[in-house]
C-alpha cells in the first residue's frame, strides 16, 4: 500500500497483482481527479507503444549527431544495455565528420596505479569487449550537413539486463533540475539523505527504490554542491584579501 499526496490529500493506491510498480487499482470512492492521477493498464499500454524505438539501420540519417546518440540511447535503454561517445574524426573542412557510440561494456578496462592507502578499493569492470556498436559520419547534402549510420553492429557479449535493472546503470540515473532543487532545499532544511530519499518517493507517489536514481546518487549530489561552495567562498575570501592588499599598498603609496 502506497500513499499519494494531490492537493494536500492523501490517496490510497494499491499495488495491482500483475506485479507491475506503476500499475495501481483503482477504489470506487477515488475521485476524477485521482483517477486521472493513477496509472492504468490502457495508459501504460498506450504510452509504451508510443515509445517504440526502431532497430538503428545503416544508412538511416539524422540532422545532427546529437539526435542519433538519442535514439541510439532511447533504443539501448529498451533493450537492456546503455551506450557512451567513443571515439570522434575531425577535419578542417568539415570539422568533426565522424563519431563512434559504443555499448558500455565496449573495450577492455586498462590497469591503474593503486594509490598507496591502507584499504585500496577494488572495483570490476563492466568493460568486456563488446563489439555492439554505431558509427555515424557527417556528409555535406544541398549545402546542409546530415548524419547517417556507416556502421552498426547489435551483437553482445554479455547478458542484457532487464527493466528495473537497466534503469540503475549509470547512464539512466540521472537527478532532474527540480528534484535537484527540492533535495538542496531539503538538506538546508537539515534532512539526513535517507529522509531527503523517503521524502521524494512520497511526493512522487513511487514505491521505495523506485525513484530514477539511487540513494548513493543523492549523496554523491550533495557532497558534489558543497564542494562546489566551499571553494567559492574560498575564492570569494582570496579575492577579498587580495583586494585589501591593493588597498593597503594604494594608501601606502598615497
Amino acid at each position: 500500500m502506497a500513499l499519494k499526496p494531490l492537493q494536500n490529500i492523501w490517496i490510497r493506491r494499491q499495488q495491482c497483482p500483475c506485479g507491475d510498480w506503476k500499475c495501481y487499482i483503482k477504489y470506487e470512492g477515488d475521485d476524477q481527479s485521482t483517477e486521472e492521477s493513477q496509472f492504468t493498464k490502457s495508459d501504460l499500454s498506450s504510452s509504451s507503444s508510443q515509445e517504440v524505438v526502431f532497430t538503428p539501420y545503416v544508412g538511416q540519417i539524422f540532422k545532427s549527431d546529437e539526435d542519433a546518440f538519442e535514439y541510439y540511447s532511447n533504443f539501448a535503454r529498451k533493450n537492456g544495455f546503455s551506450i557512451r561517445k567513443a571515439r570522434s574524426t575531425e577535419s578542417q573542412n568539415l570539422g568533426i565528420y565522424r563519431r563512434d557510440f559504443v555499448c558500455y561494456c565496449s573495450g577492455f578496462n586498462q590497469p591503474r596505479k593503486k594509490a598507496n592507502v591502507e584499504h585500496p578499493r577494488d572495483r570490476k569492470s563492466v568493460r568486456c569487449g563488446c563489439d555492439a556498436k554505431l558509427y555515424l559520419t557527417k556528409e555535406i547534402v544541398d549545402g546542409v550537413p546530415q548524419w547517417y549510420i556507416s556502421q552498426f553492429s547489435n551483437v553482445h557479449n554479455h547478458e542484457l539486463l532487464e527493466d528495473e535493472q537497466v534503469r540503475l546503470l549509470p547512464a539512466y540515473r540521472k537527478i532532474e533540475e527540480a528534484d535537484q532543487e527540492r533535495i538542496l532545499l531539503l538538506t538546508k532544511a537539515g534532512f539526513p539523505v535517507n529522509r531527503i530519499v523517503k521524502v521524494l518517493e512520497l511526493e512522487k507517489g513511487v514505491q521505495p527504490g523506485q525513484l530514477p536514481f539511487r540513494e548513493k546518487d543523492v549523496r554523491n549530489f550533495v557532497r558534489s554542491c558543497k564542494k562546489t561552495a566551499q571553494e567559492n567562498d574560498t575564492m570569494i575570501s582570496m579575492k577579498r584579501d587580495n583586494d585589501l592588499l591593493e588597498l593597503l599598498e594604494a594608501c601606502r603609496r598615497g
